[in-house]
């Protein structure tokens, strides 16, 4: 049974990178300084606990998030974040025809719902970079299936977090499906990293039921996203 949800796995420890303005390699982005007062956002309001800087650089830090938004991380890269943070664990395998190993990742610890749908870790991003619907569509859906399990209050969490650091979004010109996937992954990192890392899964079930409670009060049982039907607990 899973314990409890599980880190991320660690980034690279490139210098944190800066948004500067008009446009990066990938495309146009909305960026500029980031005002006097914007400072990092308080974590202990949400219910995860805070990231111990004891342990190091947080894997799925703010910069980490910038870094995916501005393509200087590769999509593997992404998605092995991902994978790491949903509860998917990597390990090498034998092969004993050719005796070389392989990376194969186990859903070991994946959250309930989200492991019922996608025992094998699925790609997020595209990594093919190749959009032809045969393609493209388990992609699409996947990445779906990811930002609508962010919570509503949460789905703007990635613009207000960024902002400090320059980044306020991507412009229309120029986006592309690559672009548009890391900002949503990015934002469910930082909805995960807010909400779900670390707490006991009996916990999470508990907030959940008690979401769901609310969500039918507020007759919001049927919205398409960010409530208790499209979770991954």
């Amino acid at each position: 049974a899973r314990a409890s949800a599980p880190s991320a796995a660690r980034a690279p420890s490139r210098a944190a990178p800066r948004a500067s303005g008009d446009a990066d390699k990938v495309g146009t982005v909305v960026g500029g300084v980031a005002g006097p007062d914007e400072g990092p956002i308080d974590e202990s309001s949400f219910g995860a606990a805070p990231w111990d800087p004891a342990d190091g650089e947080d894997p799925i830090g703010d910069e980490v998030l910038l870094k995916i938004v501005l393509s200087q991380i590769s999509d593997q890269e992404v998605n092995e974040l991902v994978w790491t943070a949903l509860g998917y664990v990597k390990e090498i395998e034998l092969d004993m025809e050719t005796l070389t190993g392989k990376e194969v990742w186990k859903p070991t610890n994946v959250f309930p719902k989200w492991a019922a749908k996608y025992p094998e870790a699925p790609d997020v991003i595209g990594v093919t970079r190749k959009y032809w619907p045969e393609i493209d569509a388990p992609v699409k859906e996947a990445c779906a299936a990811l930002t609508r399990s962010v919570a509503d209050d949460h789905k703007q969490g990635l613009k207000k977090t960024l902002r400090r650091l320059g980044w306020k979004g991507y412009r229309m010109d120029g986006l592309t499906p690559n672009m548009t996937r890391r900002a949503q992954v990015a934002n469910w990192l930082l909805y995960y990293r807010r909400e779900l890392r670390g707490v006991p899964i009996e916990e999470l079930k508990r907030r959940r039921e008690e979401r769901r409670k609310r969500e039918e009060a507020e007759q919001r049982t049927d919205a398409p996203t960010g409530t208790t039907k499209q979770g991954v607990v």
